[in-house]
Formats: structure tokens, sequence, C-alpha cells
């Protein structure tokens, strides 16, 4: 979006803001803090961003847009390869904590249809319950496959670090 001049200037995480500037203006990066924003580690954080020169755009529970002008140059977020491994584990800690959260859905969805003893109960909701089960099951199989692409990554990063050292 920011290529073809669309700069992000808010999000909720499910809606997102944005307005018309030049294409190629900002540059973005998306971070998963430690903590919540408001916590004083995550504030002493975001200040060392804003000292470097970087924008705090928007934020959606741990979750931090960043943005820069992009005639400053490319910007990356992790100075080196343990903490870049370091979110990478905060993400994949989310993503396993969802991925549980979803594996429960699905099992008492499939418990909770196993105790409608209504034959015309269930030939109502019957296919309801089925489309909330593939969804539910379409969803933890995409949490499951963004969680081993983490995991690879991880891994090469620290591959990476052992051949550096």
């Amino acid at each position: 979006m920011a290529a073809l001049g669309w700069n992000l200037v808010d999000t909720n995480g499910v809606r997102y803001v944005f307005d018309q500037g030049e294409p190629g203006e900002y540059r973005y990066k998306l971070e998963l803090l430690k903590s919540m924003p408001n916590v004083a580690e995550s504030q002493r954080y975001l200040r060392f961003m804003e000292d470097a020169g970087i924008d705090q755009v928007a934020s959606c529970g741990r979750w931090v847009y960043f943005r820069r002008r992009a005639e400053d140059g490319p910007f990356d977020l992790f100075s080196d390869l343990d903490s870049r491994v370091a979110h990478l584990r905060r993400i994949r800690r989310l993503f396993l904590t969802v991925l549980v959260v979803e594996l429960l859905a699905v099992v008492l969805q499939i418990i909770a249809y196993g105790h409608i003893y209504s034959p015309d109960f269930k030939q109502v909701l019957g296919p309801v319950y089925f489309a909330i089960v593939i969804a539910l099951v379409i969803i933890t199989v995409a949490l499951v496959v963004q969680t081993i692409r983490i995991t690879r990554h991880i891994g090469r990063l620290k591959k990476e670090r052992a051949i550096r050292e």
C-alpha cells in the first residue's frame, strides 16, 4: 500500500485507515512487544524508537505499527540476530496460545453437536455446526502452517548466528 502512496494512519486490528500520500513515502514495520504499550518497559522502548526517528503509527494489543520516511533509508527493528529470534519466539508463543484455544473450540463444538438429541434441532442446526467446525479447522491449519514457518525461520537464524560466531 505504501508503494502506491497509501499511508497507514490508524488501525484497531480489524479496520485500517489510510491517507493518500506520495508513493513510497514511508517504510513500515510491525512488531509484537514483550508487554502492552502502556507498560513502563514498552514506553521506554517506544520513546527510544521515536528518538531514532521512527514513528509509532498505531497499536493493537501488543502489536505496534512503526514507520519511517523512505528518504531516511531502510530501517530494521532488530539490531542483532538474538533480538530477531526473541521477537519470532514471542510471535510463535502467541500463535501457539491461539492454536490451543482453536483446538479447544473445535473439540467443544463437536461435543456440543454430539449432545443435541432432538433430530429436528440437528437437522436445522447441523449444517451451522458443521460450517463452524470447518471454519475453525481452517483457522487451525493456517495457524499450524504459520507456526511451522516461524519455527523454521528461527532455526535458520540460529544457524546463521552459529556461523557468525
